[in-house]
């Protein structure tokens, strides 16, 4: 319900919003009742002018099992149709009733005290009369069978509202969660400050803790005619003593289960493992956990998360000195990627879940060719042959490369973006799209070379930032989130050059789904540095949006508000869902039950953005 917009045209990645749908307007159910007639008499039973006799008897009004009763007869003085509306309007208005009466004239107007389809009652009613006479002398004219008009049918809940509030990730949680962690996790994730001498930095938690995110496909950061796919590279090591703690342990078969689900939802379509290959035992947990994420979406019936390797330097090193230590490094680079290109073959490649493009497997190749040296090998003669290996596999590989420059070498398949962070500075941080330019000149070089290289693949880049003060191997590099911006800009920048100027961009990927050493994790949310206050004037819901870093935050990454109310026990109703961003109150009056209630504003964010709850307002109706 909180993300019924879930795939809506896009323009500079914000929804355009096809309806707004609101909770069903409240009305109670109404009827009528007239009385009418006069006292018929007398007659004269025992002879002319003998005992005079006058009709006698009761009106009954029946409303929803509650019936009201006047008897009428000459002696008592009701015996006018004005009187006996009198009197029944009383009877009514009992506290026991369920309906409030008003009267004018010899007409009743009978109201529902409770809104809803269900207060339309039912309505009777009854004459009795003398022996004397064929006919009762008063009888009440009804408006219909049911009073009519009453709108409303109480929605089944969504939930409660400790469960909207709270992490609703594969990350864990903050200790002030109200859920608590999933089963999964063994400590709770409080998030992670950037550098404190970095004094003018504009993100200053780099990895929130884990929130309620928005679950709105990441396909809608992209135009509405994009048919690519969408890549999530994932870390495998967290766990491992030699990496910060982040709460779980991805040597777990619950945990990545729970990430390849999350995934899912998000709108990844390749979950490509940063893979350390299967030589060394020092990589042994990484191994594990790739096995571990394959098994798992392996064993998924109709699972549309496919599993892709990203071959890592890392992989290679325990081979192939980096520094030469009198090594041939052409044959022994060129060996330690064939024996993991085999293991991939192997063990993964052959499966349906495994990432093709054109019927083909793909591995991505992150392998930082200036590591090794005294001599630097022979890169193309290791391309030409490690392609050549896997040319002879049942089905080739395709191999894309980290981008540097396109090439027309035969093994050369594409080439997809990085983020490239500059060292830490109060202007360089704004750095979002090159390391060395205000400008996104890397990423404008990356598309527009893609855009001239069709034939190859292009994968594009999408980040929130970086920040690596959490890693061992940290240089103080920070790409500043922008409070969401950056994530919102690098996904529009491939608009330049591909979509709607040339052939589309096949794929983009996500740096990272859970890289939280260098700040990239998306896995918890994006922090968009805004909240909600929600306030109440008689029937008029009011809200704003605090903004904790004014200079950056954009409603743009606000994709649309919902409104909930919830009972005293907690269960939380919709009320009002897809609000455009421009929509700032709401008139309660005719759409919320009878009763009391507390009224909450959740922001929407754009996909991997925070969502937000308001404090709740009591609102009675």
């Amino acid at each position: 319900m909180r993300n019924s917009c879930v795939r809506a045209t896009l323009t500079l990645a914000v929804c355009l919003f096809a309806s707004v749908s609101f909770g069903q307007t409240w009305a109670a159910g109404t009827g009528t009742a007239t009385i009418t007639g006069s006292e018929q008499g007398p007659v004269y039973p025992c002879g002319k002018r003998s005992c005079p006799t006058y009709d006698s008897g009761q009106l009954t009004i029946t409303v929803n099992g509650f019936a009201a009763v006047v008897a009428y007869s000459n002696q008592s003085g009701q015996n006018s149709s004005t009187s006996l509306a009198l009197s029944l309007s009383a009877l009514l208005n009992n506290a026991s009733s369920p309906v409030v009466a008003s009267l004018r004239g010899s007409t009743i107007t009978l109201t529902s005290k409770l809104s809803g389809a269900s207060s339309n009652y039912s309505l009777s009613a009854i004459s009795t009369h003398s022996p004397s006479f064929s006919r009762a002398s008063f009888s009440a004219s009804l408006s219909g069978t049911t009073l009519r008009g009453g709108k409303g049918v109480m929605p089944s809940p969504i939930g409660s509202f400790i469960a909207e509030a709270s992490n609703d990730t594969s990350a864990c949680s903050d200790s002030s969660d109200l859920l608590g962690n999933p089963v999964y996790c063994s400590s709770t994730f409080e998030g992670s400050s950037t550098n404190p001498l970095n004094t003018s930095a504009e993100t200053l938690t780099p990895n929130s803790p884990a929130g309620h995110v928005s679950n709105i496909s990441l396909h809608q950061l992209m135009p509405s005619n994009w048919t690519g796919k969408m890549i999530c590279e994932y870390q495998p090591w967290f766990g491992d003593p030699g990496h910060a703690s982040v709460g779980y342990t991805e040597n777990d078969a619950l945990t990545v289960a729970a990430q390849n689900t999350a995934m899912t939802n998000e709108g990844c379509d390749i979950n490509l493992v940063d893979f350390y290959g299967s030589l060394s035992p020092a990589q042994s947990f990484n191994l594990a956990t790739a096995n571990l994420v394959f098994s798992d979406l392996n064993g998924r019936t109709g699972q549309q998360l496919k599993f892709g390797i990203m071959e890592d330097k890392g992989s290679l090193v325990y081979s192939c000195p980096t520094n030469g230590a009198g090594v041939d490094q052409t044959a022994c680079l060129t060996a330690a990627l064939i024996a993991d290109m085999d293991y991939i073959d192997q063990n993964y490649a052959s499966a349906p879940v495994y990432w093709t493009d054109g019927g083909r497997p793909v591995v991505a190749l992150f392998v930082t060719q200036t590591l090794w040296s005294n001599p630097a090998p022979n890169w193309d003669a290791i391309w030409t042959g490690v392609k050549a290996h896997t040319d002879a596999y049942a089905v080739p590989f395709k191999f894309i490369f980290q981008y540097g420059a396109f090439t027309s070498a035969a093994y050369d398949n594409g080439r997809f973006g990085w983020v490239q962070p500059p060292a830490f500075s109060a202007t360089n941080q704004l750095w979002w799209g090159s390391g060395t330019s205000a400008t996104p000149t890397y990423l404008d070089s990356l598309y527009s070379s893609g855009a001239a290289h069709l034939s190859q693949l292009t994968v594009g880049a999408i980040y929130k930032g970086f920040d690596d003060y959490l890693a061992s191997w940290g240089g103080n590099r920070v790409i500043a989130q922008q409070c969401g911006q950056v994530l919102l800009n690098t996904a529009k920048e491939p608009g330049k050059y591909f979509i709607g100027r040339h052939s589309q961009i096949p794929y983009m990927q996500v740096i990272t789904w859970n890289d939280y050493e260098e700040g990239t994790s998306v896995e918890g949310g994006i922090d968009n540095c805004y909240t909600v206050n929600a306030s109440l004037s008689g029937n008029i819901l009011s809200w704003t949006l605090v903004a904790s870093d004014p200079t950056y935050a954009t409603t743009a990454t606000i994709h649309h508000f919902n409104v909930y109310f919830a009972d005293a026990s907690g269960n939380l109703y919709p009320l009002a869902t897809n609000l455009p961003t421009t929509t700032k109150s709401l008139n309660l009056s005719t759409l919320v039950p009878p009763g009391s209630w507390t009224i909450y504003v959740e922001m929407v964010g754009q996909p991997l953005i925070i969502d937000r709850l308001s404090g709740g307002v009591t609102y009675t109706r």
